[in-house]
């Protein structure tokens, strides 16, 4: 064997094994619990679970808002849970009922494997069926979600009368190359071979697009290093511009665009709900 050959062979080798890594690690993520809850807020809360259709048990919170108020869903971002995330959007409460869910493999919430927004999509549809089934809460819903959750909202063909996407990732195909962006354009080999292996949990990567089908406020810090503000752009330049609308924080890193202006930021949310829902 010619030494060059080894050379393919090693690399080769190098690129099967560094992607399955990679992917094993991003779809095994620890758990992360945070303390939080919503009775450290004065919110009165309950603590629900329900199934999803391939047999999960997920956790949430719902927090009753005023009589018959429109009901937000919440999700949180990777690789975090519900009370992560529950300091940004009590601002909504009372005029909205409030309902913060862990996806699959996150927080309370049975399962091992995430899939950046694959599989998190039955979640959604699953939490949407234990609200519909409940008496006591309006079906009027609303999303809010931060990075994996607001893809995964944004790509969930659900009964949303508008959405709320802080941070999304345009598709999984584009967060698998973000994920090997520091390699430039030898990238290519590890994304194709962290597609070929996310097939095994039946993900088709260039499936799972963010689209808007309802009003939708895109949100993202300029200065975003882990999911870039093109993302949001990218998804808003094919969007009909009479649901889309997108606002571009200057200066905001990856999950800081309510810290950077809190008081524009909620006024900004509030108001597109008030709006739409």
């Amino acid at each position: 064997m010619t030494p060059w050959i080894k050379y393919l062979i090693y690399i080769a080798v190098f690129i099967i094994l560094f992607s399955l890594l990679n992917f094993w690690l991003n779809t095994h993520p620890p758990k992360f619990k945070s303390r939080e809850t919503p009775g450290e807020y004065g919110l009165d809360y309950e603590k629900v679970r329900f199934k999803t259709k391939d047999g999960l048990t997920l956790a949430g919170w719902l927090i009753p808002g005023k009589k018959n108020s429109p009901t937000i869903i919440v999700g949180h971002g990777y690789p975090f849970d519900k009370g992560n995330i529950l300091p940004v959007v009590t601002f909504l409460h009372p005029q909205y009922t409030l309902f913060l869910l862990d996806f699959r493999s996150f927080g309370e919430s049975e399962g091992s494997v995430t899939t950046a927004g694959a599989r998190e999509i039955e979640d959604v549809n699953a939490a949407i069926r234990y609200l519909q089934s409940r008496k006591d809460v309006n079906h009027t819903f609303g999303a809010y979600g931060f990075s994996l959750s607001a893809a995964t909202f944004l790509m969930a063909a659900y009964p949303f009368k508008a959405v709320v996407a802080d941070s999304p990732y345009a598709s999984l195909h584009d967060i698998i190359g973000q994920l090997y962006g520091y390699l430039g354009p030898l990238k290519y080999p590890f994304v194709w071979m962290t597609e070929f292996y996310g097939t095994f949990y039946g993900i088709d990567a260039r499936k799972y697009a963010a689209r808007i089908r309802v009003p939708t406020l895109l949100i993202h810090g300029s200065a975003d290093n882990q999911i870039p503000a093109w993302n949001s752009q990218k998804v808003y330049d094919v969007s009909d511009k009479k649901l889309a609308e997108l606002w571009i924080i200057e200066g905001a890193d990856h999950g800081m665009s309510y810290a950077t202006n809190p008081k524009e930021y909620k006024a900004r949310v509030r108001g597109f709900f008030d709006e739409h829902i």
